[in-house]
């Protein structure tokens, strides 16, 4: 049976794309962002960091690296991204926290299909193993929509939805991510955040936990 990497792409693209320090900064406030995310899925496990920094809360650009076990990427993926936030909750009233995210990876993937043929010599069927390496270049788009509730000097809650198009030189794909993001000052120090999520794509259902700070 034949087995693509793109379901780990997706992994690391939602994963990547719906966490930024902008969508936890007011308008107008700049600053730095980091931490790891774990996901785990049916088919891999996946580990990854990220680092980014903010600008005036409008826009996030930001470089992530990501590690499956058991997927069909046999190395590390790094992905640069930068997603811009046209609409924040408190320029609108009863309008969530908008962004738009666009980024980009190159990584080798392998896929394994299962080949059966005739065997005329002794009138039976025979199978072998075909792997196939590429190259893949994807291209990310991605948009999140977000709305907090609570208190941003104490605590808040911040319920999530994202989707995300992976283009690349092997298909498209399209995934959909729903959670929440769990947030809570330190006394004189960064923003903690949270963040428990699902996605769903192509039947595979992937949950993910993201935990980050914001300075």
């Amino acid at each position: 049976m034949k087995r693509f990497s793109i379901p780990f792409f997706l992994t690391l693209g939602l994963v990547q794309l719906s966490f930024s320090q902008s969508e936890f900064l007011p308008r107008g406030q700049s600053g730095y962002g980091g931490g790891f995310g774990m996901s785990t899925n049916r088919e891999e496990n996946e580990l990854n960091f990220y680092a980014g920094y903010s600008y005036r809360g409008f826009m996030d650009a930001k470089l992530t690296y990501a590690k499956a076990n058991g997927g069909k990427v046999q190395d590390g993926v790094l992905s640069p991204s930068i997603t811009f936030y046209f609409i924040k909750q408190e320029d609108v009233q009863n309008i969530p926290t908008l962004g738009i995210s666009l980024g980009f990876s190159r990584y080798a993937s392998k896929t394994t299909e299962t080949v059966i043929v005739p065997d005329t010599a002794i009138v039976t069927w025979r199978s072998y193993e075909r792997v196939t390496e590429l190259t893949i270049n994807a291209l990310k788009l991605g948009v999140t929509a977000q709305s907090r509730t609570g208190y941003w000097n104490v605590f808040f809650f911040q319920p999530l939805l994202g989707a995300e198009l992976s283009i690349t030189n092997a298909g498209r794909e399209f995934a959909l991510r729903g959670g929440v993001s769990i947030g809570a000052r330190v006394v004189h120090g960064p923003l903690l955040i949270l963040t428990p999520s699902i996605e769903r794509q192509s039947g595979l259902t992937t949950f993910m936990l993201t935990f980050g700070a914001v300075f």
